[in-house]
């Protein structure tokens, strides 16, 4: 078995909830045994998607037009977007990045990110600077929390680390000018803006390679221990491999917007020095 992996924050995420969870379905990809969506909760995971397009197409130039929006939800979203435009106020000569993904080494692995929308420019002091955007269309997060999870951590480093594979002359972008946009399209008028600083990235950073030398271990153990918290296993559909059908069941949060195991786009690896 090849043990270098690519690390999105879902693998993270899972890795850091369950390490059987992790092995069960990032490495032996076991098929997720769970029963079949309600038909609204599919409709809801496709009107998502299809809102991530629709955006992606708007940044890459194309004319988007109300009438081609058969979606009655999503046309009341792209309604507010064009009133709630979170981007509109950065440089005209800010360069737009849809959909760009980005890898960076992590010791013996590779850690992954696919931006919903990347901006890359100078600022009025002629500075570097990186600033993600990413949709949301679920319920709402508070900042608080939203500070804490992977997405935020992994996004945030992978630019600090990795980001200068976006700049012409190969300038590395300082921690202090990368920023995260999340903009929900419940809250279309307050979208929660994160920022970022050396300090910030050397603790998470750190983070990242302790957990990169956890799995290094359970590789070379063979030992992927069930977590002890058993709130995790009402959301798994895994409970029936580990004897855990007992805990209950819970819906698990939805994201419209959650990577494939293996992503199967190009990915954007920086060069090394």
């Amino acid at each position: 078995m090849d043990h270098r992996l690519t690390l999105s924050q879902y693998k993270l995420t899972n890795f850091l909830a369950c390490q059987r969870r992790f092995q069960l379905r990032s490495l032996r990809r076991l098929p997720w045994p769970a029963s079949p969506l309600p038909e609204r909760t599919e409709q809801v995971l496709q009107q998502g998607q299809d809102f991530h397009q629709l955006l992606e197409r708007h940044f890459l130039g194309l004319h988007i037009s109300l009438a081609s929006i058969e979606d009655g939800r999503i046309q009341q979203w792209w309604r507010a977007f064009q009133a709630h435009n979170p981007v509109q106020h950065l440089l005209p000569s800010a360069r737009f990045l849809p959909e760009t993904g980005l890898t960076v080494p992590l010791g013996n692995h590779l850690l992954y990110g696919r931006f919903d929308l990347l901006v890359t420019g100078e600022d009025d002091e002629g500075r570097p600077f990186a600033h993600v955007f990413d949709w949301k269309t679920g319920k709402p997060i508070i900042a608080a929390d939203l500070q804490l999870r992977w997405q935020t951590r992994l996004y945030l480093a992978l630019l600090a680390e990795g980001g200068s594979a976006f700049w012409p002359q190969a300038v590395p972008f300082a921690p202090e000018q990368i920023r995260l946009t999340y903009w929900f399209v419940q809250e279309p008028e307050a979208p929660i803006t994160i920022g970022y600083s050396t300090t910030e990235h050397a603790t998470n950073w750190n983070e990242l390679q302790q957990i990169a030398a956890q799995l290094d271990e359970a590789f070379t153990a063979n030992i992927w221990p069930l977590t002890e918290d058993w709130n995790h296993c009402r959301e798994c559909a895994y409970q029936i491999y580990c004897g855990r059908q007992g805990v209950g069941t819970a819906v698990p949060e939805l994201d419209e917007a959650e990577e494939p195991d293996t992503p199967n786009e190009q990915l954007l690896t920086p060069e090394l020095p």
